[in-house]
């Protein structure tokens, strides 16, 4: 009876066990169908998720080649504003180079650059000429009224010496007509031709001579006039070399074209004002170089530092320095008056508007 019972037990836990072992396998089966889901459905992210890595891939590629361009492009900017920058200080110190120029020809314009009426015969005395001189020979009669009340009885024995060395200058040697040859063109003539040459030479010989019998430890004179001298040889060079210049590609050539013969000669014409600017410039600092003179030479007592001759020296001297200044003015006067000529002949004697064209000037 009693192993009857425990089989019995034993089928009823068989039966229990069967049951949880069919349990269990259910559950194993819905496990796999669960992993299995999952498994596909990860597998659809992944695909999805490297499609989506891959599209950022290629917009990571596309973020880094614009921004290699837009460096590039920076870069180009900065390149042009440095560009434009320069360009725009240039253009500024061009535009001040050029209100200057415009400035000093509308001061320079007019009457006072044309030829006047004796001159065009080649007649260059002091009459033909005053109307360009006049400023320098208000400024000189200054020195000259300052040397009068300075000597007293002296000055008028050194206005008679100076009248004396007037006759005895290259004056009488070289007349004035030589300057130009009647109807020439004023740019044809050199320095040699003009008289110029001729009148320095002679002044290096007074200055030598004024060297000898003059007591040079004590007057600077000598030192100071040749300075002078050396500044209208500097000064009758570069106006030497505008002629040549000019000889060479002759501003009426009719050969050439209207416009580049009207810039050819615009050219011209601004650098023969530059040298104008020049030369008045020199002739400024003569005069201060006669106040000078006068102080230290004229307003003490005569024979305090050189006797008659010395005196008589510095007199021809300073009468010949006068001479090359005005011959130099009136040479350039003339080169002035020549060229614009032929402008307003070829009905185009508009400088300003040329000059603000962009054309540049002789330098």
């Amino acid at each position: 009876m009693q192993l009857q019972k425990q089989a019995r037990e034993l089928k009823g836990r068989l039966a229990q066990a069967e049951d949880q072992l069919r349990l269990m396998s259910s559950r194993r089966k819905e496990d796999s169908k669960a992993n299995a889901r999952v498994v596909e459905i990860f597998a659809s992210h992944r695909n999805a998720w490297q499609a989506e890595e891959k599209w950022f891939l290629h917009q990571i590629d596309a973020a880094k080649q614009e921004i290699a361009h837009l460096n590039a492009r920076i870069a180009e900017f900065e390149k042009s504003e440095d560009s434009s920058r320069d360009r725009m200080d240039q253009l500024e110190k061009e535009l001040a180079e050029r209100d200057e120029m415009i400035g000093f020809m509308s001061r320079h314009g007019g009457a006072e650059f044309g030829p006047k009426e004796g001159e065009e015969d080649g007649n260059f005395g002091d009459g033909d000429a005053s109307g360009l001189y006049e400023q320098f020979q208000h400024r000189s009669s200054e020195f000259d009224s300052e040397f009068l009340a300075s000597a007293s009885k002296l000055s008028t024995e050194r206005a008679i010496l100076w009248q004396d060395v007037q006759y005895e200058s290259a004056e009488s040697m070289y007349p004035m007509k030589h300057f130009v040859a009647r109807r020439e063109s004023p740019w044809k003539v050199d320095g040699d031709s003009s008289g110029i040459s001729s009148k320095l030479k002679l002044l290096e010989q007074e200055l030598l001579n004024l060297e000898k019998v003059g007591k040079s430890d004590v007057l600077k004179a000598p030192s100071l006039m040749r300075k002078q001298a050396k500044r209208y040889q500097a000064l009758a060079g570069q106006i030497d070399e505008l002629c040549r210049t000019m000889q060479d590609s002759d501003p009426s050539d009719p050969t050439v074209s209207l416009d580049f013969r009207t810039q050819r000669q615009t050219e011209f014409l601004l650098e023969a004002f530059r040298l104008q600017q020049r030369a008045s410039e020199t002739g400024q600092k003569l005069m201060a170089l006669q106040t000078e003179i006068g102080k230290s030479y004229y307003g003490d007592e005569m024979g305090s530092y050189a006797n008659i001759t010395t005196k008589r020296s510095l007199d021809s001297i300073g009468n010949n320095l006068k001479e090359i200044q005005r011959n130099l003015e009136i040479w350039l006067a003339r080169i002035i008056g020549d060229l614009k000529g032929i402008l307003s002949r070829d009905g185009v004697s508009r400088v300003k508007e040329y000059y603000l064209s962009g054309y540049p000037f002789v330098q």
